[in-house]
């Protein structure tokens, strides 16, 4: 099935170009993070567009799924600025059905802290306005998320909680449950407060890689002292045995956690492998022929469908409000064009309280949208 929507945006003073694909709405709103990479394709933006629906699904949640990607490198030097010039370019879907959140190379705190600067109280507004509730009352509810525990937010920790949820799970089925060693791909937001999280009850995480390197120890990882050195997603060079980033995938543990990028080994990698269990903590972490070759050879997997959902769980608390209203726009009429665009014309403009459909997933009328031109945003 094709997505809802999808924009394209090229930025208005920097070589940068950048997707949102939202896959669908229900009750009105859709749910998905915001990558920067180098290698961002639009193809694969829709695909974890996609896939957040249906781990959404998975839950029961009442939110679609929606995915976006700036394609440039994640230590470009305007990396701020651009990030500020997107936001405010799609800030009119931010505010109406997109609960935005981090992705690879992206944190909640930098993705804010960007929103504040365009005028955006809250990347998370959609989801309070979709349930009936009033501004100031989501954002007094939506401030417990910044309470802290033990040096991290409960922010910080939604997302991870779910992996190590997953790991400790699958060390029960591999009866495994204590001493369980881990390997881990990825050192950012996932990756580091999985870390944190699996170091505390007693699992012992024996290998670690980020994109340059891979630190194994197998009496075990000192894990606060990396989370301490820890900088943009890249771990120090503690005392460890420094390997090879891949050597993560070599190294013998019982779980092995994928952390980091989507479809992080092919077939070819398995015969490598070293571990007993997978947890898919990356969206799309491995295609769907690599899980069929793992189960074949007998390698339990937990996939990201339940392993990644953590940061999506809070949205099931709520209850939406009743819809009754119709679309306040007419299917066919169009919006007004501010000056200059520097979005594809290939978007939508979203009605004020968009109705319910009979399936469960709310769909606009696709009308023509040109956004306002965001070139003097700094």
């Amino acid at each position: 099935m094709a997505a809802l929507l999808k924009i394209e945006y090229r930025d208005p003073l920097e070589p940068v170009t950048g997707v949102l694909v939202i896959d669908r709405l229900v009750d009105g709103v859709c749910a998905g993070g915001l990558r920067i990479a180098a290698d961002v394709d639009a193809d694969e933006i829709a695909a974890l567009a996609r896939n957040m629906t249906r781990k959404q699904a998975a839950f029961a949640l009442p939110v679609g799924g929606a995915k976006a990607g700036l394609r440039m490198a994640p230590d470009h030097p305007a990396r701020t600025a651009v990030l500020r010039r997107f936001l405010a370019a799609v800030a009119p879907f931010i505010e109406r059905c997109w609960s935005v959140g981090p992705d690879l190379n992206t944190t909640m705190a930098e993705l804010q802290r960007a929103a504040d600067d365009v005028g955006l109280p809250c990347l998370k507004l959609a989801v309070g306005r979709s349930r009936g509730l009033a501004d100031h009352e989501f954002l007094r509810r939506y401030a417990f998320l910044d309470a802290a525990i033990d040096g991290w937010s409960v922010h910080a920790l939604r997302a991870p909680a779910a992996v190590r949820a997953a790991t400790l799970a699958l060390g029960r089925a591999l009866a495994r449950p204590a001493g369980l060693r881990v390997a881990i791909q990825g050192a950012g937001a996932m990756g580091g407060g999985a870390a944190w999280l699996l170091d505390r009850v007693g699992c012992r995480v024996v290998a670690w890689a980020d994109d340059l390197r891979c630190l194994v120890a197998d009496a075990g990882l000192d894990v606060p002292a990396l989370l301490a050195g820890r900088r943009d997603g890249r771990l120090p060079e503690l005392a460890a045995d420094v390997r090879p980033s891949d050597a993560v995938l070599q190294t013998d543990c019982d779980v092995l956690i994928l952390a980091a990028v989507s479809r992080a080994f092919t077939i070819d990698d398995i015969p490598r492998l070293r571990c007993a269990g997978v947890v898919e903590a990356a969206n799309l972490a491995l295609a769907p022929e690599v899980e069929d070759a793992l189960h074949a050879a007998g390698v339990l997997v937990i996939p990201d469908l339940l392993a990644s959902a953590g940061g999506s769980w809070p949205s099931r608390r709520s209850t939406p409000a009743p819809r009754t209203a119709p679309p306040t726009s007419s299917p066919t009429s169009s919006a007004a064009s501010p000056p200059a665009s520097n979005m594809s014309s290939r978007t939508a403009a979203p009605p004020a309280c968009p109705a319910r459909a009979p399936h469960g997933g709310d769909r606009w009328p696709l009308t023509r949208h040109v956004p306002k031109d965001t070139s003097h945003v700094p």
